[in-house]
């Protein structure tokens, strides 16, 4: 029995097989835990029982405990009772740095302001990876799982949440007169204590039953601060279709009788924590108004919901026994939250939109040196917000092209059969690779080594073609390497051999399907049905399905150019955003000229293009060339813009301005997409139209874009007004979260110096305004907006040095340092600002203490990334503007 109040310092395990973790002597069976928060002091006490089993002779007890006073320790045994001699605290391994912290780990607190401005409080947990040991001594490892008996302490008039449903609520009177209740809830399933969860506040809910085929409904409750949680009813829908779509695709139902969703104000993790029963997200995710929210917002909260659900299985009835496999869990959900969408909304196209994101994203950020395999040995488990990366995307894109190849049925018999296996146990990644194995009859550790185990992803290169007119077959000889967009591939990091899943499709197998091969050496070569036809064409990777980038012969590309502009049903739109990806991908690294990318875009606008994902990818393309091409002559930029207009610029006028009710999902996107596209490429029509919806009422779907382009295009006697304006709107306590962030992302696009250096040197300091999360999209509003990148980029790359330090000490987290940098850096270009950052990360110029203090600082950054991405713009600017110079010149 331990009783605790919150303040300080750790008891840590002995390391094993080069892990830090706990000795093995002793494992937790069940744990009876008290917690009494105090929302005024924001201090707690509490008392902790641990039922274990003993498997080895020790003399002592290790648990994991940090920012806790221990005021007793016992052991207990029937009626025998040992009071501990000593409690010894390793504070080498942790810091102290308070409890009911605002840093929204462990037990946490956090203040805001209700709808009627008044200041409030609410208390919540955030434990993953390692962050129970906050609020109470424990084993703190993923593999050593129990039970939970919790209790909660709580105001007569707040509402207390946990995993588990309340069983008793017993109204008390403390001894200072206060109104009090005792909260019992039932004994959780065995799990792991990164997924205990509680939350105290003045919350309300709305709640409905799911009810999956075959098995026991389930109440779901979206929670939300008192005032909200109205506009939790689409989560509250989706919720409830995702619980029993994925009751029954795992063939496994949900084992609690309850699902919570609560939505929180100021969390900057990532969007949501999937604790078993009781899933917290942050107010922008959850909260969906269906009257005024956007398509993309209902688009992004389905999702969150989907993935988070998908742990409830997967993460959670199954856990993962250590970090290095913890990339599978996360990778997993998104990928079946996909599924779990595409089954309740398929009207909205998700797998196209999925290659848009997901698929896209991996392929960006695994194309560098600095990227790293998706399953990395971790000695522990501090830090581990580093597993927490982009990788996911990665991770899902291999999951997805496993299941793509094995089939779907057959991929969900082996998941299926895993989890029966290993419910209420921890399993690695090998079981469940054995598991698919078992399933397909195919050796699937051999297939994904390469992909798991090894960074980046190959490149497949068309070496050569052979026609047989007599059998009209065509023979194509393949090669793969590892693709980086530095270009610059040494032989010794080219020793990787992928299994490359290969799908071919031409113009004879619109009715058969796309052909399957794989490629498992260097080289190789493939056949199929061909002939040489006036229109005959072919293409590898139909719909993205396998994770790798296609480098095609000159001849083959003005073939596909051809097609893109004459017969544009020749190519289902995920190809046609991988046409285009592929080109500028591969001019990115010197393999091919950007002049390809946008030849297919011009073909692609003059050929009618009005698909939104391919739309969403000519858009992004675009933005990324105009933002590197800043230093380059003006006519050569506009030339860039008038690309744009000739995709975006007459959409406009067939899609208007006005969104029907009951249109569908993807017209509304479109239309949004076609308005912001011919603003962002300067159609003075379409700018000047929205300027003057400003002070109307403006479509929910557009506001973002009002804004920008309100802030980017006023005259000067107007634009203050206008910022000061969109600043009070997004102060008012009854703004939702969703229409907040729109307005910070815009306020980096106001046309005004002063008011810039108003945000960078007031606004952003303000916490009164702002919250830790809110920093990065002002950053990234002022990076990514509408002024001069040349002035811009180097403006808060100066600003980041001079203010690192003000910026961590005042919110105090270890990761604000980490995305500051990468967004200040994320736009610089040339050897001048490649010294400078590389001489800011060194401590150029600085001794003693200084110089200690910056290089731990930079510990946690992306230094790597952040240079290799420098290097590599500035290369391709350097290569390709004379190549963008005259393709501007004979096309405009």
């Amino acid at each position: 029995m331990s009783n605790i109040q919150s303040t300080q310092e750790t008891i840590v395990g002995s390391p094993s097989n080069d892990r830090e973790i706990l000795p093995s002597a002793v494992r937790p069976i069940n744990y009876e835990l008290w917690l009494q928060p105090n929302l005024l002091s924001f201090t707690f006490d509490g008392t902790v029982s641990i039922s274990v089993s003993v498997h080895d002779d020790t003399h002592k007890v290790v648990l994991n405990c940090k920012h806790l006073s221990i005021h007793k320790a016992s052991v207990a045994q029937g009626d025998l009772e040992q009071t501990a001699n000593s409690i010894k605290f390793d504070t080498d391994m942790e810091t102290v740095t308070g409890v009911h912290n605002d840093h929204q780990k462990g037990f946490y607190g956090s203040r805001y302001v209700d709808a009627e401005g008044n200041k409030q409080c609410y208390v919540a947990t955030h434990f993953e990876a390692c962050h129970a040991r906050q609020a109470f001594p424990s084993f703190d490892e993923p593999v050593l799982k129990a039970t939970f008996d919790c209790t909660l302490v709580v105001d007569a008039d707040l509402v207390a949440l946990s995993n588990t449903n309340v069983i008793s609520s017993t109204p008390l009177v403390n001894t200072a007169g206060r109104s009090i209740k005792v909260v019992k809830f039932a004994r959780t399933p065995i799990m792991s204590t990164c997924l205990l969860a509680f939350a105290v506040g003045d919350f309300e809910s709305i709640e409905t039953v799911a009810k999956p085929s075959g098995k026991n409904p389930i109440t779901i409750r979206v929670s939300s601060l008192r005032g909200s949680a109205s506009q939790g009813q689409f989560a509250l829908g989706v919720g409830a279709q995702t619980l029993e779509y994925f009751s029954e695709y795992f063939d496994e139902a949900y084992p609690l009788p309850k699902l919570d969703m609560i939505a929180l104000p100021d969390l900057t993790w990532d969007a949501a924590m999937e604790n078993w029963g009781l899933v917290i997200f942050s107010n922008n995710m959850l909260l969906c108004n269906e009257m005024t929210a956007t398509s993309k917002s209902k688009k992004e909260t389905a999702h969150i919901i989907a993935r988070k659900l998908a742990h409830q299985w997967f993460g959670n009835l199954v856990t993962m026994s250590w970090w290095n496999d913890w990339w599978l869990s996360a990778s997993f959900s998104m990928f079946v939250g996909w599924l779990a969408i595409d089954h309740c909304f398929p009207e909205w196209d998700i797998w196209t939109g999925y290659i848009t994101k997901a698929y896209s994203t991996a392929l960006r950020m695994d194309s560098v040196r600095s990227s790293h395999p998706l399953q990395v040995n971790r000695k522990s488990a501090k830090n581990t917000h580093h597993i927490f990366d982009a990788s996911r995307y990665k991770g899902s894109s291999v999951i997805c092209m496993l299941n793509d190849f094995l089939g779907g049925q057959i991929f969900m018999g082996g998941v299926c059969t895993f989890l029966q296996e290993f419910k209420y146990k921890n399993a690695v990644m090998s079981d469940l690779w054995r598991h698919l194995s078992l399933s397909s009859g195919i050796d699937i550790a051999k297939l994904m080594q390469a992909w798991t185990e090894e960074a980046g992803y190959p490149l497949v290169t068309i070496e050569n073609q052979e026609y047989n007119a007599q059998e009209k077959t065509l023979t194509v000889t393949l090669s793969q390497s590892r693709f980086l967009s530095a270009g610059d591939l040494k032989p010794e990091e080219d020793n990787v051999m992928w299994w490359v899943p290969i799908t071919v499709a031409s113009h004879l197998t619109g009715k058969t399907g796309p052909i399957k091969h794989v490629l498992t050496e260097k080289q190789g070569f493939i056949f199929f049905p061909y002939d040489a036809s006036k229109n005959a064409f072919w293409k590898l990777n139909i719909g993205a399905a396998g994770l790798y980038c296609v480098k095609y012969q000159e001849t083959q590309i003005a073939q596909i150019s051809l097609q893109l502009q004459t017969n544009l049903s020749a190519f289902p739109a995920g190809d046609r955003i991988m046409l285009i990806h592929n080109a500028d991908t591969l001019a990115t690294a010197g393999l091919g000229p950007i002049t390809h990318a946008l030849d297919m875009i011009k073909a692609l606008a003059l050929g009618g293009e009005s698909e939104y994902n391919v739309l969403c990818q000519i858009k992004g393309t675009l933005v990324v060339l105009y933002g590197v091409l800043y230093h380059e002559d003006a006519a050569t930029r506009k030339g860039i813009k008038q690309l744009g207009h000739l995709v975006f610029g007459d959409k406009v006028a067939a899609f208007g301005y006005d969104f029907p009710a009951g249109e569908d999902h993807l017209t509304s996107l479109t239309r949004s997409l076609v308005i912001e596209g011919a603003v962002s490429n300067g159609v003075e029509s379409v700018q000047a139209e929205l300027l003057s919806r400003f002070d109307r009422a403006l479509h929910h779907n557009i506001q973002g874009i009002a804004y920008v382009n309100a802030l980017a295009t006023s005259d000067p006697a107007n634009v203050t007004s206008v910022f000061d304006a969109l600043l009070a709107i997004h102060t008012h306590p009854k703004t939702g979260a969703r229409e907040k962030k729109k307005i910070l992302h815009a306020l980096g696009s106001v046309n005004s110096p002063a008011l810039i250096d108003r945000l960078l040197q007031e606004v952003i300091f303000d916490k009164e305004i702002l919250q830790l999360q809110d920093v990065a999209t002002i950053l990234i509003g002022l990076a990514s907006g509408k002024n001069d990148s040349a002035v811009m980029h180097p403006l808060i790359w100066q600003w980041f040095k001079n203010n690192n330090k003000k910026l961590s000490a005042l919110y105090q987290d270890e990761q604000v340092l980490g995305f500051s940098f990468a967004v200040c850096t994320m736009g610089l270009i040339g050897e001048d600002m490649l010294v400078d950052v590389k001489e800011w990360v060194q401590g150029y110029g600085l001794e003693g203490e200084e110089l200690e203090a910056r290089r731990k600082d930079t510990v946690g950054i992306p230094v790597d990334r952040a240079l290799e991405a420098i290097c590599t713009r500035t290369a391709f600017a350097n290569r390709e503007k004379g190549n963008v110079t005259a393709w501007v010149a004979s096309n405009f």
